[in-house]
């Protein structure tokens, strides 16, 4: 519609301000040309008349005072209305001569007329007022209340012009009343006062001068009346005339938004269409409108179209229409682009019912499909937490699932917590969920955690299968934890069920009955077992009961079960020979043990074999093969161990052999080697037997002094150690300290010395006084010792725990190479973790390799081991296998494990091009592994670079602002999605 101003300015030009009716001529009989300057004034005749006014006023010598004042001013009046030059410089110059003359009074008209021809209104408003509406003519009058509306307007005083003209058109006659109803018209029209533009307009609609003037305007005072049918008709009928395109188009407007109002979308759709094809710049509501009626048409991507042009505003309509969009993007099964939409919409506050119905939708398309940008429990949570009456029970539910499906298995339990009312479903998932978290905690090595949980769990009973598994669980966390009478009372609860585990139950109960030394019990469940067994057990099954034997003293039943299997591994063969040692057939115990060290000249026993071997001929008295063999081990063996007892067994061998000389310099030689350390005792007892036959004890006391033996043990300190050994053994740890801390104080050399320093060490650790646990234990480490190995792990094991990776590093090292295989395995794991972290990349997965091929390892290191290497090979280039790697490891139960690998998967299908396939393996993440930041800060940027991949702008910008806003903890993800956000912009 035009502007109200255009319109009524129009209107009053229409009609003409000059065409005012003539004024009545002066009567008074004066001077025939002042009286004709003046007739011509009247008239308008103005050029004629100021050259008169002129003439009098130069060339009339007797003109009064009075006239000469008039032809003065009308001469300047004229000269303004007709614009000559300098002419209101004249006025402004009679004005102050004159200020106050009566003149002004019959100029003040055609001056108005005048300044309203040069639309300086205020000039025209203020000299309109000055005039004496009781002088005037009817039809002057009417002129000058017209023109007096018509200034009033263009001040932007809409009810004082409309006062006026009102005044205009009741004196107005035939000929003026239809310019005025139709301003009038107008002005209710632009005030919406529908009923009284109606009168007027109804006055001069049949008229052919303002028939086409006036139809718009029915057309939109149908609509504001909310006469939708009259507006439709009559817009109808108007579109059937000769109009401009774009009147037209504002007529199609008023007619769609006619039909839209009565909910007819078919049909203001066409409407609605050909307004906005012709608007270069629509409004957000003409947007909205559209895109509404298109999705109610089911034309879901047309809608899209629509609603993404509102997009970068911030307003009610706005929020309105990310709710649409999200609508019109569910219609067209676009469900990722619909969850943006959503939160979009319910973040602005504009209209509580809207942000509502948003959030809600939100929350739960991020429970259907995930969400990559905040977890869907987070989402559920925030819903029900600002709606707390709306939806509680079904919402609440929908919290607890999304924390099961995510795999949060704590923030289930505790959205289950929260539940005002549970019911059987809830109650389920509290059984299940329970019993995986204490699965989780048990795999992690967490008994305490781990009982809780299952103890939670068995108190439900609803899955006959979990309650037995929860049952059978509490078990292995008894047993790991040392008590076996527990462990054994919930295996035996279980010998009549059926679970997947039950394969393995008589396997689990001999193994506890064999910790618990019930021997009998233990070979009743491992032959049981042995009818049934998984092949990967068997061999361990059968050489524990061949252990039992070997303990009972039953060597026969013990070496039949060692031979059965000698061939399965050289532990085997190890104890067979052990065996046949202690049965007496010494001679068959040097036979195995030299058949071990052909067979298996890689064994962890070869040392051992070889002096076990040179025990065995010692026992024949065969003291030369016995130190040959002891000089091999002395000379080849890493077991430092081994080495220090092969060379003082030489030693007692020399003196068998009656070379006491030779025995004893290797003995001093072996005490100054060994000087204060666990084998100066055993130095100095065999060298005892040496002085007590020359019965030199003072030199057996000097001896033993020189290298550090006290042999006049008190027995307050054997009484200190004996008590510090108990509460050790009970794990009483900080009574154990008290004891071992006077005994150490008493005897700071001597036997047992290093065994109670490392105890102590170790209680310290126990309770948790690092500080001095570190210093006790730097003192074994340091000292080649019994338990120099066990020091060095506990020592690397605080280090690690304190995140000081070069102190571990460096007693890692040192027991690398242990001959204990579980210390040498642990030094493996830890250093190929510090590579892994230090992204040496190929000394980490050297020790990968090792520690994979280690089947003793537990299941969980082996995980970690296999995701190291995946890494090392993504690193190194090697996709195929990075893939593989990564695959295998996709359906573990460890979060972090997971994610990585569906990171890793997103990332090679990246790669590959295939964006939307990465995208939904993105989603698959946020969705099941929400609770792992880390990964899912990594795939939103991976995502973001997908969008980018897929041109899709808007969502790679977008999806680069929810990490740049959410995930500050991680500033290199953030500072990449930066890089991403600043590549796009470009």
């Amino acid at each position: 519609m035009k502007s109200k101003k255009i319109l009524l300015a129009a209107a009053v030009f229409y009609f003409g301000i000059s065409d005012a009716q003539q004024s009545q001529y002066f009567t008074q009989k004066e001077n025939y040309r002042f009286n004709l300057a003046e007739n011509l004034y009247q008239t308008k005749i103005y050029n004629a008349s100021q050259y008169e006014y002129a003439r009098q006023y130069f060339y009339n010598q007797n003109l009064s005072r009075s006239r000469q004042e008039a032809a003065q001013f009308f001469d300047n009046v004229i000269g303004v209305i007709l614009q000559k030059n300098h002419a209101e410089e004249g006025l402004t110059a009679f004005i102050k001569e004159y200020p106050n003359s009566a003149y002004f009074a019959q100029a003040n008209l055609p001056l108005a007329d005048y300044y309203l021809a040069k639309k300086d209104f205020p000039k025209a408003l203020e000299t309109l007022k000055k005039v004496n509406q009781y002088q005037l003519s009817k039809e002057e009058n009417t002129q000058y209340v017209l023109k007096l509306g018509y200034a009033k307007f263009m001040m932007g005083d809409s009810k004082g012009a409309t006062d006026a003209l009102e005044e205009a058109y009741k004196t107005a006659d035939d000929s003026q009343k239809g310019d005025i109803a139709y301003m009038l018209g107008h002005l209710y029209y632009s005030d919406r006062q529908n009923e009284k533009a109606f009168r007027y307009f109804d006055s001069v609609k049949d008229q052919p001068k303002y028939s086409k003037l006036v139809r718009p305007y029915y057309v939109q005072m149908y609509y504001n009346d909310k006469d939708y049918d009259k507006a439709i008709s009559e817009g109808t009928a108007l579109l059937n005339e000769d109009i401009s395109e774009a009147y037209k188009a504002e007529v199609h407007k008023i007619i769609g938004e006619s039909y839209f109002m009565k909910g007819d979308y078919t049909s203001a759709y066409p409407h609605l269409k050909d307004y906005l094809s012709v608007q270069q710049n629509p409004s957000e509501n003409d947007l909205y409108e559209m895109g509404f009626v298109a999705a109610q048409l089911k034309k879901y991507d047309e809608a899209v179209s629509y609603y993404n042009q509102l997009l970068n505003s911030n307003s009610a309509l706005a929020q309105n229409a990310y709710y649409q969009l999200g609508n019109a993007y569910l219609a067209v099964d676009k469900k990722q682009e619909a969850l943006s939409a959503f939160r979009s919409s319910y973040q602005m506050n504009y209209d509580p019912k809207v942000k509502k119905l948003a959030h809600e939708q939100y929350a739960k398309l991020s429970y259907d499909i995930g969400n990559p940008f905040e977890s869907a429990s987070t989402v559920i949570q925030n819903y029900i937490t600002e709606n707390p009456e709306t939806n509680a029970s079904e919402m609440r539910s929908l919290l607890v699932k999304s924390y099961l499906y995510s795999g949060n298995y704590k923030e289930t339990l505790n959205a289950i917590d929260r539940l005002k009312n549970s019911s059987p479903e809830i109650d389920k998932i509290d059984q299940e969920v329970s019993y995986l978290l204490g699965t989780e905690e048990f795999n992690k090595g967490n008994y305490d955690e781990a009982e809780q949980y299952f103890l939670r769990s068995l108190g439900f009973n609803i899955n006959k299968e979990f309650n037995n598994r929860a049952l059978y669980w509490l078990g292995q966390v008894y047993y790991q934890k040392g008590n076996y009478p527990s462990a054994i009372a919930r295996y035996e609860k279980l010998l009549n069920e059926n679970f997947p585990e039950k394969q393995q139950l008589p396997y689990d109960l001999g193994y506890a009955y064999f910790k618990s030394k019930k021997f009998d019990q233990a070979e009743q469940y491992f032959t049981q077992y042995l009818k049934n067994p998984k092949p990967e057990f068997k061999n361990d099954a059968e050489l524990r009961l061949a252990d039992i034997n070997y303990a009972n003293n039953n060597l026969n039943e013990a070496i039949a079960i060692y031979e059965k299997n000698e061939d399965a591994t050289d532990y085997t063969l190890y104890q067979k020979a052990m065996a046949l040692g202690f049965k007496g057939d010494t001679q068959a115990k040097i036979s195995n043990l030299k058949n071990l060290l052909s067979k298996y000249p890689d064994s962890e026993y070869y040392d051992d074999a070889q002096y076990e071997i040179g025990t065995a001929y010692a026992a024949q008295d065969d003291f030369a093969n016995s130190n040959d063999f002891f000089a091999k081990v002395i000379r080849n063996s890493s077991d430092k161990d081994l080495v220090a007892n092969a060379s003082i067994y030489r030693a007692q061998n020399y003196i068998d052999l009656n070379q006491n000389d030779k025995a004893l310099s290797e003995l001093k030689s072996l005490g100054e080697q060994y000087r204060n350390t666990a084998y100066a005792e055993k130095i100095a007892q065999a060298a005892k037997p040496i002085f007590t036959k020359n019965g030199d004890v003072a030199g057996y006391q000097s001896f033993a002094k020189n290298i550090g033996v006290n042999i006049d043990a008190a027995e307050i300190d054997e009484i200190n150690l004996s008590t510090a050994k108990q509460y050790f053994a009970k794990k009483d740890y900080q009574s154990a300290i008290s004891y071992y801390e006077k005994y150490l104080t008493q005897n700071p050399t001597g036997e047992g010395l290093y065994q109670a320093k490392y105890e102590l060490g170790e209680s310290y650790y126990q309770t948790k006084n690092t500080t001095k646990a570190l210093l006790v234990l730097q003192e074994i480490a340091n000292v080649q010792n019994d338990y120099q190995d066990d020091a060095q792990t506990r020592l690397a094991q605080i280090y690690i725990a304190q995140g000081d990776s070069g102190e571990a590093r460096k007693y890692l090292e040192n027991i690398k190479n242990s001959s204990n295989v579980n210390v040498k395995n642990y030094a493996n794991v830890e250093l190929m973790k510090l590579y892994a972290e230090e992204k040496n990349f190929a000394e980490a997965e050297k020790l990968a390799d090792a520690v994979i091929a280690n089947g003793k390892n537990s299941a969980a290191v082996i995980e970690t081991a296999k995701v190291i290497k995946a890494r090392s090979l993504m690193n190194a280039g090697k996709d195929k296998d990075a893939q593989a790697a990564y695959a295998s490891l996709e359906k573990s139960s460890n979060t972090e494990v997971a994610a990585e690998s569906l990171y890793a998967k997103a990332f090679y299908q990246s790669k590959a091009k295939a964006f939307k396939s990465s995208n939904e393996t993105i989603f698959k993440l946020a969705n099941n592994y929400s609770s792992e930041e880390y990964w899912g800060a990594k795939a939103l940027v991976l995502m973001a670079k997908n969008y980018v991949g897929l041109k899709d702008n808007y969502q790679a910008s977008y999806t680069c602002d929810q990490i740049i806003e959410n995930y500050k903890d991680f500033p290199e993800i953030v500072a990449e999605a930066k890089e991403v956000k600043k590549q796009i912009k470009k």
